[in-house]
């Protein structure tokens, strides 16, 4: 199998599969607050509580929703690297590269996430121990 129809075969699988996770959330929008009415009355009015809830949502987002299944597909891609190597060793070598970055990256990603969610639950949160907002 050629580099050519790998990625082919990893993008069409990729773009088959963004429906499905598009469907597997809640229906739930980005922004918490800011509720219109069909009066044009705005209800549940925006504050900072909205905007911290609001940066977690799009945290959360680009963490669990883009870049896991992003990691998930380029470890796919250096495993079908690996096998397809056939002795070579510039793609073993590259398919290890490609994996061991994927790796460190996503670690990266979920320690800075857990680094976050920390503060943002303990210093802002509705039941944190030191409440900044009141």
């Amino acid at each position: 199998m050629t580099s050519r129809s790998t990625l082919t075969l990893l993008g069409s699988t990729a773009l088959l599969a963004l429906p499905i996770a598009a469907l597997a959330g809640a229906p739930t929008g980005l922004v918490p607050c800011g509720t219109t009415v069909s009066g044009g009355m705005t209800t549940n009015m925006c504050d900072f509580d909205g905007l911290v809830t609001l940066a977690q949502n799009v945290i959360n987002f680009l963490i669990f929703k883009f870049s896991a299944p992003l990691a998930a597909i380029m470890f796919v891609y250096a495993g079908i690297l690996y096998l397809t190597a056939a002795g070579n060793e510039g793609k073993v070598s590259r398919a290890h590269n490609i994996f061991w970055d994927v790796l460190l990256g996503f670690c990266v990603i979920l320690a800075a996430w857990l680094i976050i969610n920390f503060i943002l639950n303990f210093f802002v949160g509705s039941s944190a121990p030191l409440n900044l907002l009141g």
